[in-house]
């Protein structure tokens, strides 16, 4: 018996022809992805250390001499000065601490602009560890003659400094050939820093020490009033400060999609300063009067800008 062939029907014929058709799209389709990766935009993540450089604080308070402070000397008008509009002692202070280590994490989204130019924003977390705690190297108007005797101890204290940042980077590819490629680049941008503060003023338990009262109306008083109190802040202080850094490394393409690297910074930013209360002055509240009509803060400030370097791996993927 004789068979005769029947032609396939139409639907199946056009499947054959779809799937044949995505076979060769998905085929050719790495090397266009590849493409657009070596032009596109990357993700880069990385994490590291840091040195900070070793920071001198300037310290100044807008309070008055302690025998103008009614919580120690009732009788404070009577005394020349106490009232005067022109009010604060000039009293500052100056302490120094070493550099110190931390830690530094973050990300960046950048985009190739040609073979050797591009453009990323980046954020980026550090904390600098000091942990250190510093004498009142010295000081200056009606605090300077206290050190001596009256006031027994005087010291500031850093427990870490930290910022975070928001960066725009131009970076430039150097020519190399393989897989290894180095580059610099240059970014500006913003750091909201951290300063985690410590102050710590106390007094001579002796009465006979307060040289603050001597030739005073109420003598015994105020002697009695203001030996062995204590003046202190712990808490945290910060700044918005403008900045700028300069940026160096060399990346190693692992494959079209990825590559590792090793980058290094150089970060300076403004001089960090701040103002705030203590959380007691001479035992009481930061207020020079009962009323609380004279309330007194005190302002720090660095000598110089804030600047520290680091060294972070990094990993970065391209879309």
């Amino acid at each position: 018996m004789n068979r005769r062939c029947v032609p396939a029907p139409r639907s199946l014929s056009l499947t054959r022809w779809a799937a044949a058709g995505t076979v060769f799209l998905l085929a050719g389709a790495p090397g266009a992805l590849a493409e657009e990766e070596r032009s596109g935009f990357y993700l880069r993540a990385g994490l590291g250390a840091n040195l900070a450089s070793g920071v001198v604080l300037h310290g100044k308070s807008n309070d008055r001499a302690s025998r103008c402070d009614e919580f120690i000397n009732p009788r404070y008008a009577e005394i020349p000065g106490c009232t005067d509009p022109g009010r604060g002692s000039s009293a500052g202070w100056q302490t120094a601490f070493d550099s110190a280590y931390g830690t530094l994490a973050g990300l960046a989204v950048g985009h190739r602009v040609s073979d050797w130019f591009r453009m990323e924003v980046e954020t980026f977390h550090r904390e600098s560890e000091y942990d250190q705690t510093s004498p009142v190297a010295s000081a200056t108007g009606d605090t300077a003659g206290k050190l001596d005797g009256e006031i027994v101890r005087a010291e500031d204290r850093i427990g870490s400094v930290s910022s975070r940042n928001v960066f725009l980077n131009l970076i430039v590819d150097l020519p190399a050939a393989g897989a290894l490629t180095p580059f610099a680049g240059l970014g500006v941008g913003v750091s909201w820093t951290e300063l985690d503060y410590g102050d710590l003023w106390v007094r001579n338990a002796d009465p006979a020490k307060i040289a603050t009262a001597a030739g005073l109306p109420n003598e015994d008083e105020i002697r009695r009033n203001l030996a062995a109190t204590t003046t202190s802040k712990q808490g945290e202080l910060s700044d918005r400060l403008t900045a700028f850094q300069a940026l160096a490394g060399v990346d190693w393409e692992v494959n079209d999609n990825a590559s590792l690297g090793l980058q290094a910074r150089y970060v300076r930013s403004d001089a960090f300063e701040d103002e705030t209360e203590w959380e007691r002055l001479r035992s009481h509240a930061s207020q020079l009067r009962l009323d609380g009509s004279e309330p007194v803060t005190f302002r720090i400030r660095t000598e110089e800008s804030v600047a520290y370097a680091a060294l972070n791996v990094f990993l970065k993927l391209r879309f």
